[in-house]
């Protein structure tokens, strides 16, 4: 259904496009001008169906039917004092001139789309990233808490390293992985521990891995 309005609504507006082309004198310069709003509106049909598809991408996604309105609004605006002057004061501007204007103007407003799309990518990757990282200390932080229910005479020692790694920053160095990993065996070693009387013992050498990984992050940045 949103497709079929947004077809509809690029119809109506080369409905209208057609129909004061019908009306004015047919020259090279109204044909031209006729031609561009087509793919003005070509181009305002295609960007807001592409967002109305990505709407997982917003905002981002969203600059880029208002972009393409902007553009249709102007280089219609442009075209038609064009033409009126033409039509009026008997001056008409050579078709060169004409087609250069509408290049730049179209330069003007698509290739800051074209930048954005770009940020967006780079945005997202980032994103990604960041989940990534905060993903891997909240289930190091899961498997502790999960060790309680386990050894609930040692819930005091288990929540504090389950806190540490709570509070912990997750945007890490790649070179910070390696202590990660350490962090991470040792709390999976407790889960199949022989002697449970050692668990105090793992979760102050966790804790104290835990506040050098956490020194080292804090250095790096």
């Amino acid at each position: 259904m949103r497709n079929k309005s947004i077809l509809l609504i690029a119809v109506i507006f080369a409905g209208v496009a057609t129909a004061l082309f019908l009306v004015i004198g047919i020259t090279p310069l109204s044909i031209s001008a006729y031609i561009v709003a087509l793919i003005g509106i070509a181009a305002l049909y295609c960007g807001t169906t592409y967002a109305h598809s990505n709407t997982e991408s917003y905002p981002w996604i969203a600059a880029i039917p208002a972009r393409l309105w902007q553009y249709l609004a102007t280089a219609s605006i442009i075209s038609v004092s064009l033409i009126l002057a033409e039509s009026l004061l008997d001056w008409s501007l050579q078709l060169q001139w004409f087609y250069l204007i509408h290049i730049i103007l179209a330069v003007i407003f698509f290739v800051p789309l074209i930048l954005m799309q770009s940020g967006k990518e780079i945005i997202e990757q980032r994103g990604e990233k960041v989940h990534q990282k905060v993903a891997t200390l909240r289930f190091m932080q899961m498997d502790a808490e999960s060790l309680i229910s386990k050894y609930p005479e040692h819930e005091n020692d288990l929540r504090q390293v389950a806190d540490a790694l709570r509070y912990s920053d997750p945007m890490s160095h790649p070179s910070i992985e390696v202590f990660e990993e350490q962090i991470q065996g040792g709390i999976h070693e407790m889960n199949d521990i022989d002697t449970p009387e050692r668990i105090p013992e793992r979760c102050s050498a966790l804790l104290r891995q835990i506040a050098d990984r956490n020194l080292r992050v804090k250095m790096m940045k």
